[in-house]
């Protein structure tokens, strides 16, 4: 947990490759909020997509991957920031493989660990509960929920992993639409399958953030596949509430919300996504509207 103690101006950089971090940014801004006396707080969304055909995942080889994120990391360091909240999975799984990582002085957080930790607490009286983990396909290849949560003694038959080919791409655009509805129908289906009728409760991982805009559809199509006892956990949550702050002797409350993007974003994703951000943050929707768009916030070959 992070804890400013005495600290008068706090910068936070939450960064994704795409927008589904936003909804983290949007649970931080309300979390930090509902505190009397805080600090001035700066909440920075850094987006780490580099260009809209070159996302992460459909990059052909680990090593670009690592090779951008690491460029990326360089620029958000070039903000000042006293914490990285690394709100997205596929990245999570790629940062402690770049060389930023080795020698960064500063807290950064991922969403993976905050998502195990979930995981532990929710199955802590049934061990024997199937998980489920929905992400894409960096995130699972990259095994690393499945091997944390097996080292929290599950065993290794029990835990599901489900790779949601071009799901966050199509949330985007528009995380209710059609498509969506398909995908996420036909991956909830085949993660099921898997299950069989060996279990009577099952523990969904909604292992990417973008999931998070269609945490609804993912309810109602596990209710209707699943007979037994569903519980989803959305990571965006836990993160949404990491920074933690004791009070200080300020009478206000200050926070500023600033969202950078080296791609443009379109008014459809921009109207879409808004819809769900104003639930929780009108201040994180409003400068979404009003992004900065920097095609010089980080240099590709």
């Amino acid at each position: 947990m992070f804890s400013p103690l005495q600290k008068e101006n706090l910068k936070v950089v939450i960064t994704d490759s795409g927008l589904g971090g936003l909804s983290v940014h949007a649970l931080l801004d309300k979390h930090l909020r509902s505190y009397q006396n805080t600090p001035n707080i700066e909440l920075i969304f850094f987006n780490s997509l580099a260009d809209h055909s070159l996302g992460y995942n459909v990059m052909k080889t680990e090593a670009q991957k690592l090779q951008l994120f690491n460029i990326a990391l360089k620029s958000m360091l070039n903000l000042n920031p006293d914490i990285i909240l690394i709100a997205c999975n596929t990245l999570s799984a790629l940062y402690g493989k770049t060389k930023v990582s080795r020698s960064i002085k500063i807290p950064v957080i991922s969403i993976i660990d905050l998502g195990i930790d979930m995981v532990q607490e929710s199955i802590a009286n049934n061990l024997n509960e199937k998980i489920i983990i929905f992400g894409t396909e960096t995130t699972i290849k990259s095994n690393q929920h499945k091997q944390q949560i097996i080292r929290k003694g599950v065993s290794e038959d029990k835990i599901i992993t489900q790779a949601c080919e071009n799901l966050e791409s199509e949330i985007q655009i528009n995380p209710s639409s059609k498509k969506v509805d398909e995908l996420i129908d036909m991956n909830v289906t085949e993660a099921l399958a898997n299950v069989g009728n060996s279990s009577e409760s099952i523990t969904a991982v909604l292992a990417c953030t973008h999931y998070g805009y269609s945490y609804s559809i993912f309810k109602e199509k596990l209710a209707n596949k699943f007979n037994g006892q569903i519980k989803i956990l959305n990571p965006n949550e836990k993160m949404g509430s990491i920074v933690k702050l004791d009070n200080l002797n300020k009478k206000s409350n200050s926070n500023t919300n600033k969202v950078i993007s080296r791609v443009d974003i379109t008014k459809s994703e921009m109207i879409n996504i808004n819809l769900l951000l104003e639930k929780d943050s009108p201040n994180v929707a409003k400068a979404l509207e009003n992004y900065t768009f920097d095609p010089n916030l980080f240099k590709i070959d």
